[in-house]
């Protein structure tokens, strides 16, 4: 589904097909379809028409509505550019209803009588280049460019800056405000934006990679600059891609730990989410296996850890001492007895239903099985033997919509099973169970 990210005013929808969204008038059903992402979609001719002669593009966004007079229109560029929103027969100035992503290579590709491509050729060839590096506060930023030209050169040089500044303005700005905010010394925008407009803050922005300008990004970018902590935890590095960024301020624990901090100037941020979700594995695992044991979770140690292999280290240091704590101790906490699996096992395909059988599955294959029981007293994991076509460990998950799923398969210290033994374990999943989803089994692991 191509996704579009709106404007943070009273009007918001989904395109291509155009669906208008308001809490006040549909519901919030169609609220949760209106995705962020990136704005790479293209308005339906019948929703959207372009007046050559005031050279304004207009969108009906009431023929979906079922309001007919509920429009919105871009101005011309001539004008000032901005939006109207149409009030019976009145037009009313209102930047913050309406958000669209008129200059994009999207928008540059289609026929020459597309209403949005004929708006789009009106703009100067500068202002659309400048304006095609953001996916939102594009109507905003027309209007701040043709009122106030010098903001090109903040939009080129510093274009989050500009961004945020964007925001900063009220539904219908005069030439006069925009020229006063842009074209005041950065520091002083930056300030205006988040409270503080010092050197090192001015700096951070420079050192961001692959920003996505999404409406959610103003708040997280705000809270960031405000946070003194993490400015400073960052001084050092050289610069940060913000996907993994945002990662990092969501779950500030990854800041803590040494080995993550290289993820933030990673040349690719898949790898980056690779390394962090290896990483994730082995800590969820060790507190799992503590949690077991009873011994103390040692955070501060995973923190000064420098690699994923020391911290794997650990982790099997941590699934020997399990294998080796007296096993009655930990049924005396859990007790014998496991939830009854609801799924049929097989000859080869064995569920383990007993505490001690679980511990000394662990300690037979040489990992970390041992610290699920907390888990697998939940009802919703079964750990499984599975002895053909080869030795390995098998963990099905029961989601909240009542589907299973394999999680993980594992052979001895961890090792990845055969071609043979996947298919073998979707088969006689599917077989139980016709509803049974594996397709997440590549990406969890």
């Amino acid at each position: 589904m191509t996704r579009w990210e709106l404007g943070y005013g009273p009007l918001y929808g989904i395109l291509p097909t155009l669906v208008f969204i308001d809490s006040t008038l549909v519901g919030r059903e169609m609220i949760a379809n209106a995705q962020s992402g990136e704005c790479d979609v293209i308005i339906d001719q019948e929703y959207c028409d372009f007046d050559a002669s005031t050279r304004r593009l207009t969108v009906f966004l009431g023929r979906v509505a079922g309001n007919p007079e509920y429009e919105v229109r871009l101005r011309s560029w001539e004008e000032g550019g901005g939006v109207e929103v149409r009030q019976g027969r009145v037009w009313q100035r209102n930047d913050e209803a309406f958000d669209y992503p008129v200059s994009s290579a999207e928008v540059a590709e289609l026929d020459a009588h597309h209403p949005v491509r004929a708006y789009y050729d009106t703009l100067p060839g500068n202002a659309a280049q400048v304006l095609q590096q953001f996916t939102s506060h594009q109507c905003r930023l027309i209007h701040v460019l043709r009122q106030y030209p010098q903001s090109e050169e903040v939009a080129s040089s510093a274009p989050i800056l500009c961004w945020a500044a964007s925001s900063l303005l009220g539904p219908s700005p005069s030439k006069g405000e925009i020229g006063a905010l842009f074209g005041s010394r950065r520091s002083h925008i930056l300030e205006k934006f988040c409270g503080t407009g010092s050197a090192s803050h001015l700096k951070f922005l420079t050192k961001i990679r692959d920003f996505s300008y999404q409406h959610e990004d103003l708040r997280l970018l705000k809270g960031m600059l405000r946070q003194e902590r993490l400015m400073l935890k960052l001084r050092h590095v050289r610069v940060f891609n913000w996907p993994v960024l945002r990662l990092f301020y969501k779950q500030p624990y990854i800041l803590e730990m040494k080995c993550a901090l290289d993820c933030l100037s990673a040349s690719n941020c898949r790898d980056a989410f690779m390394f962090l979700g290896k990483v994730g594995m082995y800590i969820r695992d060790i507190r799992r296996m503590c949690q077991t044991a009873s011994l103390e979770y040692p955070w501060a140690r995973i923190c000064a850890m420098k690699s994923a292999f020391q911290i794997k280290n650990l982790h099997d240091a941590i699934a020997v001492e399990l294998s080796r704590k007296n096993a009655e101790a930990i049924i005396e906490k859990y007790g014998e007895d496991l939830p009854p699996s609801p799924l049929s096992g097989t000859e080869n395909i064995v569920h383990i239903s007993k505490v001690r059988d679980l511990l000394a599955e662990g300690e037979e294959m040489a990992h970390c099985v041992g610290g699920y029981v907390e888990r697998v007293m939940s009802g919703d994991a079964f750990i499984y033997r599975i002895f053909e076509p080869e030795r390995a460990t098998l963990e099905v998950e029961r989601m909240p919509d009542g589907k299973f799923r394999i999680v993980q398969v594992k052979l001895n210290k961890n090792g990845n099973v055969s071609n043979m033994t996947l298919v073998l374990l979707k088969e006689w999943l599917v077989a139980n169970i016709c509803n049974a989803d594996y397709s997440c089994y590549e990406v969890i692991l």
